[in-house]
């Protein structure tokens, strides 16, 4: 991923985009809003757009839907993926482009992380990460998580302090990371925590930076530790390094935080330690690691009525798909005892979140079964702050919390 450009010229292009961004949003559009990662109330830009029908057209260059069943169909159609489509290639290996500026993937290329490629390859790779993550990760994550409550005394910030150390160190140990460069390799999940928002976002000039110097520097780390023997296996250490840890951490953080505002659902977790399971499912339904599944159309295809030619981004926001009352009944309540019906969207077996499943699930349920277990008269103490510019994680930055 390392760039060429100076930061001057790095900065032109991304400033560019995003007021592109901005431009479209006076329409009133629902995703371009979204895209904006402004409102205070995303899934009312959520409700908004399932109004609109199977599909919207979005004045951001892009077909969306917001309904479950097209949700579900769009996802696992192998017409439609995350691999930039060949369309859109010049003779010469360059885009050939309608107006002056680039797709942001040319910007930030984000191709050493993974999200970028065939179906297969994927389900390769989905293989590969269950026997990576293996049956004894749950047992260790729980024992730092562990530790690092053990930690905290009065108030402290459970994002920054507790699931995001805890779920970067355990995937550093996973992945080989040697134990001398392991709060190194903590520290530059960091600065890699928008790469999932920068496929469609443009980060500001010094978080774009800091972010294509810290995944090169994950690279080499990876690569230090044996993880660059193979394609498969450099595919599932990228994914989990970069995206798999952030995934786990704002999915702990999350389910944390919506049990604190539910106190008959922490204490039962409490008392039933089997539902830390229950409350990360259902919180990957309320609240979703990935609100937003960018893809792209490899054949022209006729979708909820609309024609949608080859070569077009077809985005799936897969948060208001799942609260989609067609699919799941009163689906803005946080239920533990919700029945089993429609599957989640949220993980996708042949696109880039299916291989980060047997991370993030297990990772974030340990994570929450050992808060509720440790520190049972946990409480909020501030509200929950958001990364800017993260309209697909909406990345948790801070979890205030108080034990006293």
């Amino acid at each position: 991923m390392i760039s060429t450009k100076t930061d001057s010229e790095l900065g032109s292009l991304l400033m560019s985009l995003r007021g592109m961004q901005w431009i479209y949003g006076i329409k009133d559009d629902p995703y371009a809003l979204l895209l904006r990662a402004e409102s205070d109330d995303p899934h009312d830009l959520g409700r908004h757009a399932r109004a609109h029908g199977e599909v919207m057209w979005s004045m951001a260059d892009a077909w969306v839907t917001a309904k479950y069943d097209t949700a579900a169909e769009l996802l696992r159609d192998p017409r439609f993926g995350v691999r930039y489509p060949v369309a859109a290639e010049g003779n010469d290996g360059e885009p050939t482009y309608e107006w002056q500026l680039p797709a942001l993937h040319r910007v930030l290329p984000l191709d050493e992380v993974y999200l970028a490629q065939e179906r297969s390859q994927y389900r390769e790779l989905s293989t590969l990460a269950r026997a990576t993550v293996g049956t004894g990760f749950a047992a260790e994550v729980a024992e730092r998580c562990k530790e690092a409550l053990g930690r905290q005394d009065g108030a402290f910030d459970f994002m920054t302090e507790v699931a995001h150390p805890v779920a970067a160190s355990a995937v550093a140990a996973l992945l080989g990371v040697s134990p001398a460069e392991r709060e190194r390799f903590v520290a530059l999940c960091v600065d890699t925590a928008p790469a999932l928002d920068a496929t469609v976002c443009p980060p500001r000039t010094p978080t774009a930076r800091a972010l294509i110097t810290a995944v090169d520097q994950v690279g080499e780390l990876l690569d230090a530790a044996g993880n660059g023997a193979g394609a498969t296996a450099r595919g599932v250490a990228g994914l989990f390094a970069v995206a798999g840890v952030q995934m786990a951490a704002n999915t702990a953080a999350r389910t944390v935080a919506l049990l604190l505002d539910h106190a008959e659902s922490w204490d039962r977790v409490r008392e039933e330690s089997d539902c830390a399971a229950d409350a990360v499912q259902e919180a990957l339904r309320h609240s979703p690691p990935m609100r937003m599944q960018k893809l792209y159309a490899y054949e022209d295809v006729e979708l909820g009525g609309q024609p949608i030619e080859a070569g077009h981004d077809v985005v799936v926001l897969v948060e208001a798909a799942q609260r989609d009352p067609d699919a799941y009944p009163d689906p803005d309540r946080f239920d533990l005892d919700r029945p089993a019906g429609a599957p989640l969207l949220a993980f996708t077996d042949d696109l880039f979140t299916g291989p980060l499943e047997p991370l993030v699930r297990p990772l974030a349920t340990a994570v929450v079964a050992s808060a509720v277990a440790q520190l049972p008269e946990l409480r909020r103490a501030g509200p929950e702050l958001r990364r800017l510019r993260s309209p697909v994680t909406g990345g948790v930055l801070h979890l205030p919390v108080s034990t006293g």
